[in-house]
C-alpha cells in the first residue's frame, strides 16, 4: 500500500507541476465523461417528462394508428389519403363496452383568421376529445355532437395567437375551405415535450366532424383513433379486443398499430433515443482519444525519466514495481480527468435546470460508471508505457541520454 500511495502522490505532484500539459492530456477524458453524463441525464429527463405527460393526458388511452401513414414535422400523417383507418373502424370499436372513442382526421386546406393564415393543422374530431385527453379550456366551450350549429372551432393556444393576436378571440370568424366557422373556445396549453405528438395540439384548429358531413366533403381520412378505457385495469383486455375487431374490418390485413400508453411514450422517444446514441458514440470517441493522449504523454514521461528508472532498478526495484508505478500514474491522470468531467457535467446539468425547461436526471449509476470507465482507460492505455518502462535493462536505462 505504501508503494501505491507513493505512486499516487508522485502522479498528483506531476499533475500540479505540469498543469498545462496535464489538462491537455486529460482533455479527451474530461470531454468524454462530461458529454456522457450530460447526454444520458438529458435523455432520461426527457423520457421521464414524456412518461409524466402520458400519465397526465392519456394514462388510460389506447391509440390506434395506420401503418401506412407517413409522418411530417408535426408527427402526423402528411398524406391523409394513405391512412387505412376508416369510420367503419370507429363504429366497430365503439361497440366495446366501457370505452370512449374519438377519431382524429387531418383536413387539407388553409384556415384564415383576422390577422393571418394559420400555419397549424385542421383536425376534425368529436366532442369527446377533451374527456379523452383529460384537457381543459382556458376560454369558451368545446363543441358536442348535439350542437345545432356544427360550424364552430376550438383553437390550440398557439393557433389562437397566430390567427388573431388576441387573448380572447371568442366569437371571431374563421374561414376554412369557403366555410365560415365561429371560434367557441381556446384550449389550455399542452405540455410541450421534445418529440412528443401531444405538442401538435397547441398549433391545431379543432372542428366538429359533423361539419365535414354537412359540407359534403366526402369521407375524411382518419389518421388516429383514441380509445379511453373507463377502467384502467381493463386496458390489456380492450387492447386485445381492438386488435381482433380491426383484423376483421381489415380482412385480416395487419396494416394498423394499436399502442398502449407505455408504447405510445416509447414511440415518442424513438427519435430522441437515436440522437442520444449518436451523441454517446461521440463521447466514446472522445474517451478513446483521451486514452491515446494519456498513452502518448506517458511514453514521453518514460523517455524523460529513463535515468530514474535505471537508478531504481539498480538499487533493487523489480519490473512489477516499475510497471506498477507508471500504471498508477496513468490511472491517476485519467481518474482526475474523469472527476473534472463529472464536476463539469453537474454544473452543466444545473445550468440547464435553471435556464431551460429541461429537467435532466442524473443517477448515481452513471456517475459511478463514468468513474469506472475513466479508471479503465488509464489502466488500458497506461499499460504500454508501463511495459516499456519495466522492460528496460538497468544499464541501458542509465546510459540513455
Amino acid at each position: 500500500m505504501s508503494w501505491h500511495s507513493g505512486h499516487i502522490h508522485t502522479a498528483l505532484v506531476t499533475i500540479r507541476a505540469n498543469r498545462g500539459r496535464s489538462l491537455i492530456t486529460m482533455f479527451g477524458i474530461i470531454v468524454g465523461v462530461a458529454g456522457l453524463i450530460v447526454v444520458v441525464g438529458i435523455s432520461q429527463g426527457v423520457k421521464n417528462e414524456i412518461t409524466n405527460q402520458v400519465n397526465a393526458y392519456s394514462n388510460n388511452v389506447i391509440s390506434v394508428t395506420s401503418k401506412a401513414a407517413t409522418l411530417n414535422s408535426f408527427g402526423v400523417s402528411s398524406v391523409p389519403a394513405v391512412s387505412t383507418l376508416t369510420n367503419q373502424d370507429v363504429r366497430a370499436i365503439s361497440k366495446i363496452k366501457g370505452i370512449v372513442v374519438v377519431p382524429l382526421s387531418i383536413m387539407s386546406g388553409v384556415a384564415t383568421g383576422e390577422q393571418s393564415d394559420s400555419n397549424g393543422i385542421v383536425i376534425a374530431t368529436s366532442g369527446q376529445l377533451l374527456k379523452v385527453l383529460n384537457q381543459t379550456l382556458v376560454y369558451g366551450s368545446f363543441f358536442s355532437g348535439s350542437d345545432t350549429n356544427p360550424f364552430t372551432a376550438v383553437l390550440g393556444s398557439t393557433a389562437a395567437h397566430n390567427l388573431y393576436k388576441k387573448n380572447i378571440p371568442l366569437g371571431f370568424g374563421l374561414n376554412w375551405r369557403g366555410q365560415q366557422f365561429i371560434v367557441d373556445g381556446v384550449m389550455n396549453s399542452f405540455q410541450v415535450t421534445p418529440f412528443s405528438s401531444n405538442s401538435i395540439y397547441n398549433n391545431a384548429i379543432f372542428i366538429n366532424q359533423n361539419a365535414i358531413k354537412q359540407m359534403n366533403l366526402g369521407g375524411s381520412s382518419i389518421y388516429k383513433i383514441l380509445v379511453r378505457v373507463n377502467k384502467g385495469s381493463q386496458l390489456t383486455k380492450v387492447d386485445r379486443e381492438i386488435n381482433t375487431i380491426l383484423l376483421k374490418t381489415h380482412d385480416g390485413d395487419n396494416n394498423f398499430s394499436v399502442l398502449m400508453p407505455s408504447q405510445e411514450a416509447q414511440s415518442n422517444t424513438s427519435v430522441f433515443n437515436l440522437l442520444t446514441e449518436l451523441t454517446i458514440s461521440i463521447a466514446v470517441i472522445a474517451l478513446f482519444v483521451g486514452g491515446v493522449g494519456i498513452m502518448n504523454v506517458m511514453l514521453v514521461s518514460v523517455a524523460e525519466r529513463m535515468h530514474e528508472i535505471g537508478i531504481r532498478k539498480a538499487i533493487g526495484a523489480s519490473n512489477r514495481q516499475i510497471m506498477s508505478q507508471f500504471m498508477i500514474e496513468a490511472t491517476t491522470v485519467s481518474v482526475v480527468g474523469g472527476l473534472i468531467g463529472i464536476i463539469i457535467a453537474l454544473i452543466i446539468e444545473l445550468g440547464l435546470r435553471l435556464t431551460t425547461n429541461l429537467v435532466p436526471t442524473i443517477s448515481w449509476e452513471i456517475i459511478v460508471l463514468s468513474a469506472v470507465i475513466s479508471s479503465l482507460i488509464g489502466i488500458i492505455f497506461g499499460s504500454i508505457p508501463a511495459l516499456r518502462a519495466a522492460s528496460k535493462q538497468p544499464i541501458d536505462a542509465l546510459r540513455n541520454d
